[in-house]
């Protein structure tokens, strides 16, 4: 019996053997220390080679700032001081006053001249001797001789002519006695005609002097 026993005994150990024969030689086989080193050695290589391969990506440009327009910054400010600047009121200058018109005095009478003249006619002459006596009863009168032309020449002209014709008329009522503080004299040219016509009828009623008062 022991001989049976012993027998299974180195039976079943021989198989357990056996089988842990199996395992070693089919296990994965540990690696050598060499292979180790060269495993290590390679690895430096390949991360070097991945950061070759690997480029850094392009840094972004700078962006530029623009710069404002001038053009625009100037109109602004011009607009600005346009506002700024008070507007400027506008003065009114009134017209002069009209000259007022004297009054005639339809007590005296009117004296006509030739064209271009300023002598006194003959036919005239008594007219300003009538005209003489009612201005010596009026010593409180003030007289104004208002000296007038035709249309014909100019404007400068006929003011002269009408000045003349008036001075004319007053030296000869001083000649006559009269006050010459009594009197001013003023010309109108052809600015006052007594006919608005363009003929040889009305252009002898404007050469004229006229007594009038203001």
């Amino acid at each position: 019996m022991k001989k049976i026993k012993f027998g299974i005994f180195a039976f079943v150990l021989g198989i357990s053997l056996a089988l842990m024969g199996c395992e070693t030689t089919t296990g994965v086989v540990p690696p050598s220390d060499q292979e180790i080193e060269e495993t290590t050695t390679m690895m430096p290589k390949t991360e070097k080679l991945a950061k070759k391969e690997e480029k850094p990506a392009p840094k972004p440009a700078p962006k530029m700032e623009k710069k404002p327009k001038e053009e625009p910054m100037v109109a602004k400010k011009e607009m600005e001081k346009e506002e700024v600047k008070p507007k400027k009121e506008t003065t009114i200058v009134p017209a002069p006053p009209e000259q007022p018109r004297a009054v005639k005095i339809y007590q005296l009478q009117t004296v006509y001249f030739k064209f271009d003249n300023t002598d006194i006619q003959d036919q005239f002459k008594k007219a300003i001797q009538e005209n003489f006596d009612w201005i010596q009863a009026n010593p409180g009168v003030k007289v104004q001789l208002e000296g007038h032309a035709d249309e014909r020449g100019t404007n400068e002209y006929n003011l002269a002519l009408g000045e003349r014709r008036t001075k004319s008329v007053l030296n000869y009522l001083i000649a006559l006695g009269a006050n010459p503080e009594q009197f001013t004299i003023v010309s109108f040219g052809e600015e006052r005609p007594a006919e608005p016509g363009h003929n040889e009828v009305s252009w002898a009623r404007n050469r004229r002097v006229e007594f009038t008062r203001l």
